[in-house]
């Protein structure tokens, strides 16, 4: 009897032997499954599914950016215009001369408005610029170039011719002012495009060759309406506003 109940606990300890490892070796497994399914199954889905928007929308972002812009912007435009010191000026054309009745053959910059250290000089609106020093002025490209030569000088000689304005045959005078900067230097003149156009408008002045030769066509690199036009001159102040103290305008300071 006592040696079958020998027999009996060694099989049954055998079992046991056998059945521990492969209870130790599977419980593992599984606790290891258990924990790491969890959050990636649903995690890592919640958190794809929120960063599917932010993609969408960067992707029609890029898409907008890609897409053809709603302006035509030549890479060879005519230089329209140039400011310096005060000065508004455009190149001096036949078409011009004739338009202002200055006599045909005069080449430079007309400064169609002065302000400024300009102003300060005894430049006028309708000066024509033809010498800056030394340096001839026919176009705006020796304009801006004649500029940087004084750019890190505090005055330089200006040489224009003013037409007198009495009717008849234009007179011309050239004369000589002497512009000054305060301090930094007189720097040098910034030279722009004309205007930009709108597709399908007629034009708005005489032929001159291809629009695209000198404006870039859309809308968008121009506020609208033009700065220009908001802050009108203000009206002639007359006598009976003058005794009645009336201003054409709200209070600004001083006139």
């Amino acid at each position: 009897m006592v040696g079958v109940v020998f027999a009996l606990v060694l099989v049954i300890g055998r079992q046991g032997g056998v059945v521990a490892p492969q209870s130790i070796s599977v419980s593992p497994q599984m606790s290891t499954a258990a924990p790491v399914a969890a959050p990636i199954a649903f995690p890592q889905a919640t958190n794809v599914a929120m960063a599917v928007e932010p993609m969408a929308a960067a992707g029609g972002t890029v898409a907008a950016m890609e897409s053809p812009l709603p302006n035509f912007v030549p890479r060879n435009l005519k230089v329209f215009e140039g400011h310096w010191q005060g000065m508004d000026g455009r190149l001096m054309t036949e078409e011009l001369a004739r338009k202002l009745n200055y006599p045909r053959g005069v080449q430079g910059v007309l400064l169609g408005e002065v302000t400024l250290n300009a102003a300060f000089s005894g430049l006028l609106g309708g000066d024509v610029v033809v010498r800056i020093d030394d340096t001839p002025v026919t176009n705006m490209e020796n304009f801006q170039a004649a500029t940087r030569n004084v750019a890190n000088r505090s005055e330089a000689r200006i040489s224009v011719i003013r037409k007198d304005n009495r009717p008849g045959t234009p007179v011309l005078r050239k004369l000589t002012v002497v512009l000054r900067a305060a301090e930094g230097g007189l720097g040098f003149a910034q030279l722009e495009g004309a205007p930009m156009i709108l597709p399908g408008d007629p034009r708005p002045h005489g032929y001159r060759g291809a629009c695209t030769d000198c404006h870039p066509v859309g809308q968008g690199f121009e506020l609208s309406p033009d700065p220009d036009l908001i802050s009108l001159p203000p009206s002639a102040i007359t006598r009976d506003a003058v005794t009645r103290g009336v201003s054409p305008h709200e209070v600004r300071g001083p006139c």
